[in-house]
């Protein structure tokens, strides 16, 4: 899935960079500007910035559930990042996933 389309990330790029930002010691808080830095990328429009929080959370929870990464460090990242956001706009994000749509393919005109 195409999680940022000005930069072309997908939920596979994050997952890689969260695996590799959290097995770093000391790993910091995987935040969209974090991972999206660790992909040598610049967030453009930061149209993206809901879908990056929810895919960066789903993610750290199914690398838990594999055993990938410890499953400590994914509740500590989000435990931080919920103390961090709280009593900010912010933190309505975090709790609200944004709704992804998804388009109805239209049928094929045929050529007569």
């Amino acid at each position: 899935m195409i999680v940022c389309s000005c930069l072309a990330i997908t939920d596979e790029d994050i997952e890689q960079a969260l695996v590799e930002i959290l097995s770093l010691p000391d790993a910091p808080l995987p935040t969209p500007g974090i991972v999206y830095r660790h992909l040598r990328k610049k967030m453009v429009c930061c149209g993206c910035s809901p879908l990056a929080v929810s895919t960066i959370y789903d993610k750290i929870d199914q690398l838990a559930e594999k055993g990938v990464v410890c499953p400590y460090a994914g509740a500590t990242a989000q435990g931080r990042l919920l103390k961090c956001a709280s009593d900010t706009p912010a933190q309505k994000l975090i709790e609200h996933a944004p709704v992804v749509r998804r388009r109805r393919r239209k049928p094929a005109i045929e050529a007569v």
